[in-house]
């Protein structure tokens, strides 16, 4: 897909298949397997071929990905994000599963770019290992198939990295970039008001943060994570559909927010605007007992878990409290967590 490996496979040519194979297995030595790389190629061309979208122009194997802008938009802007899933990979390797954090980075870039209202058009991968496993990438990369088929997006490109000298061995790291569009006239931005209401959509769990904590708290006490994959690797949940429908409706949203590493307190507070400060009530929201295991396992204090976790609260959507039974009505799972009232710009907790 796209320039998937920068290896200069001009050096597995040469006069003869002899001198092929020798350089082959010498860059083999080295740490890059070129025959691993291209059995993954083979394989993973039909994948991407699933995701493809109206607007896809040209397949995968090319040096850059391509795509147009759908039609029926006066004055479209482009909307893009670009992250990883942290430490989390570290979890999918000691339990021995790979396709979860593959969904997990495109869910976490399109939730990111729901914020200003964008739905989802393109998304490009980098995977980066210290020894490439063709059937361990795939199962990765069929993760990252499947949740751009659910977002709407098309996978158009990206980048298999083998760096021996770069990582220790057994590690690896996986990235993205979502590109979306939105009109500008409803690009959102974050423009709050005291009397607004916050609406809360539930997470599916961790999704991919706070897990460097998590994962001292498991060595720390002896938890064998394999034990409690299903729960700590659950998939992040998708909100691009959400905020899509909230949107179509007509509602006035003033600002959203992705609650990612930092929390309720560091992210809520970027989609406030000037002026406000949100006050939230926790007892408004069902907690998934993940957080709560975590706390008691780790004797972990309550102001600390609100910095890290998300804690139950996966994304948040500002409207006047006028529309806010509306919006809760249109959406699973939403309901009222707070108001917005004159001050700082800062989250506190009732």
């Amino acid at each position: 897909m796209g320039d998937r490996e920068r290896t200069d496979v001009k050096a597995a040519g040469g006069a003869g298949g002899a001198d092929r194979a020798d350089t082959a297995a010498a860059y083999r030595g080295a740490g890059v397997d070129l025959d691993a790389h291209a059995a993954l190629m083979r394989r993973l061309g039909p994948l991407a071929a699933t995701t493809a979208r109206p607007w896809s122009l040209g397949g995968v194997g090319l040096f850059a990905g391509a795509f147009a802008l759908p039609g029926g938009m006066d004055d479209p802007v482009l909307v893009a994000s670009t992250d990883s899933v942290g430490s989390k990979v570290l979890l999918a390797s000691a339990c021995g599963r790979f396709r979860e954090v593959g969904e997990d980075i495109v869910v976490h870039c399109a939730n990111d770019v729901a914020t200003s209202g964008a739905r989802p058009l393109a998304f490009l991968d980098y995977l980066a290992v210290q020894r490439l496993d063709a059937d361990v990438a795939l199962e990765c990369l069929e993760g990252v198939a499947d949740a751009c088929r659910r977002a709407g997006c098309g996978l158009v490109g990206g980048e298999t990295a083998q760096l021996a000298e770069v990582y220790r061995e057994g590690a690896w790291d996986l990235a993205g970039t979502l590109i979306g569009v939105v009109e500008r006239g409803r690009l959102v931005r974050p423009c709050g008001e005291p009397g607004d209401v916050v609406v809360g959509l539930p997470s599916s769990g961790l999704h991919t943060n706070g897990f460097s904590l998590v994962r001292r708290i498991l060595e720390r006490t002896g938890t064998d994570p394999r034990r409690h994959a299903d729960t700590l690797l659950a998939v992040s949940a998708l909100y691009s559909e959400d905020v899509a429908r909230v949107c179509a409706s007509g509602a006035t949203v003033r600002g959203m927010a992705h609650i990612t590493g930092g929390g309720l307190p560091g992210n809520l507070d970027r989609a406030l605007g000037p002026g406000v400060d949100a006050h939230l009530d926790e007892r408004s929201w069902t907690r998934p007992a993940v957080f709560d295991w975590l706390a008691e396992l780790g004797g972990i204090a309550a102001e600390e878990m609100r910095r890290v976790f998300n804690l139950g609260i996966g994304f948040c959507l500002i409207v006047p409290a006028s529309e806010a039974e509306a919006v809760c009505a249109l959406l699973t799972g939403a309901r009222r967590i707070g108001r917005l009232a004159a001050g700082e710009g800062r989250v506190r907790f009732r």
